[in-house]
């Protein structure tokens, strides 16, 4: 079965690791690290017990001859101790580093630093407290003088307050995640990618806790001689039964793991085969567009050439000037359209440089806070300067393409827009949410699909969303979309942030 436990740690890491940065697949490794150093310096002091071998064999699959060459082998109990609390200390510890770096703001970096030490220090502590020559030292000195009383008290007290900060440890790391998932469950990405790594980790914990609930432990005794040490049996023996559903225990656990990833990665499949298919539909409307537009414009070009020649004809006329006036004006109109739908579909090459996201999204608002009469544009900048690799103008245009969406909508009705800029991970986020009719259900899904559009405008291509989504996707960015009939419509951009943690 430690293959099995191997296993589920391992799924753990290599489905996780595509989306994380550097520092958290680091905590990631040394959580990893440290359950298996844990259980195979455990396994290994348990050789030091035959009587152990009925137990350790139900979920190791040790043959008799294995598990004696192990005995006589005569591995230094010491080292395996020192092992064994390392392994541990730093699941614990790595754990919470993990969470902490996942749920975390990315301008707390300097904050997270002493975090880190003040965890490490914690550690280090616990570490020397259960190091088994220093307590060797300790229960020698307590025995000269007359204090091993004292001795046993401070032991037992020790143990209670590291349990106590190890399963805080567990406690603190699963609500940060919770927090973190009930914070941007708007965020469908955000919220898909906590709520994986949260079910993920809580096999591997249940499967640690199961068997090291007690540890680290002190395992040595003093006695009459400093040359002979009692190394004391580890603890399960009073618990047989719990082994004996051991291997059952991992498989619920790894099955449960399968499950949460299977569905992570079909989620993350739909979100990939959506984009997809929205490319090509973007790519197959832009082809179709400038064949479209090629002959439009052709027969545009001989109307208002006739009418240009009508107007010189008629030029006393003035009703006849006024209508042919018209017809020029809807020509000139018809070419802004067409060339509009042809810079928005066609390939875009973008000027990518490092940026505050505040400015091209304060631009966009600036355009229409001066141009709306009955809609009133709330904007809330970011408190902190984050930096994107992003083409400005670009995303500006993106900006103003979503809010004139939400602007016409409210046009008639009058209403609230919002624009709000925050970071989430390591993404920068932009949130542009209107109280406006909202949109359908089934229509919401195809929102970024040329040539869709909810309304019926005749200068209305219904291409504004696709551009938008083509420009957010280049920048290795994301674009989604929530809606309720009759109350709102919300978009939110995720894009890169520059400075990665």
């Amino acid at each position: 079965m430690i293959f099995l436990s191997l296993l589920c740690i391992v799924l753990l890491v290599f489905f996780i690791y595509k989306n994380l940065d550097s520092r958290s697949i680091f905590f990631l490794c040394t959580l990893t690290i440290g359950w298996i150093l844990a259980y195979i310096a455990f396994t290994l002091y348990l050789t030091k017990f035959n009587y152990y071998f009925s137990i350790v064999n139900q979920f190791l699959g040790f043959s008799p001859g294995t598990w004696t060459y192990l005995v006589l082998k005569n591995l230094d109990e010491n080292t395996l101790i020192r092992l064994f609390n390392t392994g541990i200390i730093l699941f614990y510890f790595s754990l919470l580093s993990y969470s902490v770096l996942f749920a975390t703001s990315h301008n707390m970096n300097r904050k997270l630093f002493y975090i880190y030490i003040l965890l490490g220090m914690i550690g280090i502590i616990q570490f020397l407290f259960y190091d088994p020559s220093i307590n060797l030292k300790l229960q020698n000195l307590a025995s000269d003088h007359g204090m091993l009383d004292q001795y046993n008290q401070y032991s037992h007290t020790g143990d209670i307050v590291f349990q106590i900060v190890n399963f805080a440890y567990i406690l603190i790391s699963f609500a940060l995640f919770i927090y973190h998932y009930l914070m941007n469950n708007s965020l469908r990405f955000i919220r898909d990618h906590t709520l994986y790594n949260l079910i993920s980790l809580l096999p591997l914990t249940f499967v640690h806790l199961f068997i090291f609930y007690w540890a680290p432990s002190n395992f040595v005794r003093a006695t009459f001689s400093e040359n002979y040490v009692n190394y004391l049996q580890p603890s399960i023996n009073l618990f047989l039964i719990e082994y004996q559903f051991f291997p059952f225990v991992v498989l619920v656990a790894i099955v449960i793991m399968i499950i949460n990833v299977y569905k992570y990665k079909s989620n993350e499949a739909r979100y990939s085969s959506m984009n997809i298919i929205t490319k090509k539909k973007i790519d197959t409307a832009s082809l179709g567009i400038r064949a479209f537009t090629h002959a439009i414009k052709n027969h545009l070009l001989a109307i208002r050439s006739e009418t240009e020649y009508l107007q010189e004809k008629f030029a006393n006329d003035e009703d006849a000037l006024y209508s042919l006036k018209l017809i020029v004006d809807s020509c000139e109109k018809s070419f802004q359209s067409i060339n509009e739908a042809n810079d928005k579909l066609k390939q875009i090459t973008l000027n990518m440089k490092g940026a505050p996201l505040n400015i091209p999204i304060e631009k966009a608002v600036k355009h229409f806070r001066s141009n709306t009469s009955n809609v009133n544009i709330h904007f809330e900048k970011s408190s902190s300067n984050n930096l994107v690799l992003i083409d400005e103008d670009q995303i500006q245009e993106v900006t103003v393409n979503i809010i004139k969406n939400s602007v016409e909508a409210l046009q008639n009705t009058g209403g609230n827009v919002w624009v709000s800029i925050n970071h989430v991970d390591q993404w920068g986020t932009v949130r542009i949410k209107d109280d406006g009719p909202g949109i359908d259900a089934e229509n919401v899904d195809e929102i970024f699909t040329p040539f869709f559009s909810t309304k019926p405008s005749i200068t209305n291509w219904g291409i504004g969303l696709s551009f938008c989504h083509k420009i957010i996707t280049a920048h290795g960015g994301k674009i989604e979309v929530t809606s309720e009939l009759g109350k709102y419509t919300q978009f939110d951009i995720l894009l890169p942030l520059l400075k990665r943690v």
